[in-house]
């Protein structure tokens, strides 16, 4: 993973002028800010928004157990939706090791017309499925069925969470297999993945608030 830091310049002293390693550093770093830059563009032209002030999301638990760091914000100019990048340390294994990094992770923010249940929404799992035979306990959506299929449903408030969600589209959000959502009272928190930020991961995260505005805006 990549981590995003400051190298010093050296360009005015012949001592480092030709040093492999920190010439091979200063054009790794400047590749990584220009794609944060263009990852940046395309959410803020795509999304229509601007730079605004940083918002709390401890409320979130998937938010608060990753111990981010909030470096950006942006919100819409109709003040729809609000988009943070977040850092915060990740570990992946890699055969019988593992690596760890800071990267940088879109969140995004939606204010609803709704008081919502505690309600996360995430990938469903062949573990949550099993689970899910001998303690009955995940939301399933006779009117969204491939999503239900798709996604597990946890929520404090089952009936209500229906009453709720009874008439929305829930399927289009199938196209985003890796989301994340959760609910707290009228307000919603969601990730595209667990991937970095990337430009290709900027274009998903935009369909994915685009499609949730259509659902719940």
């Amino acid at each position: 993973m990549n981590e995003y830091y400051e190298i010093p310049d050296f360009s005015g002293d012949d001592d480092f002028a030709d040093d492999k390693d920190i010439l091979a550093d200063r054009e790794a770093t400047r590749i990584y800010k220009k794609m944060i830059e263009d990852s940046l563009s395309i959410v803020r032209q795509e999304l229509n928004m601007q730079e605004a002030s940083q918002n709390n999301y401890m409320d979130f638990h998937m938010f608060k157990i990753l111990t981010p760091t909030i470096d950006q914000s942006f919100k819409s100019i109709n003040n729809a939706i609000q988009v943070s990048i977040a850092r915060y340390v990740s570990t992946y294994p890699i055969g019988k090791t593992t690596i760890s990094g800071v990267d940088r992770y879109f969140f995004g923010h939606i204010t609803l017309k709704s008081n919502y249940p505690g309600t996360y929404i995430h990938k469903e799992t062949i573990r949550e499925i099993i689970a899910e035979i001998f303690l009955n306990r995940e939301v399933d959506f006779e009117h969204s069925k491939k999503f239900s299929r798709a996604f597990h449903v946890l929520t404090e408030d089952k009936y209500r969470l229906e009453n709720l969600l009874q008439l929305k589209n829930l399927d289009s959000l199938v196209a985003y297999p890796d989301m994340e959502l959760e609910f707290n009272k009228n307000t919603l928190l969601f990730r595209t993945s667990r991937k970095p930020v990337s430009v290709e991961e900027s274009t998903l995260f935009c369909g994915l608030a685009k499609t949730l505005l259509t659902i719940f805006g």
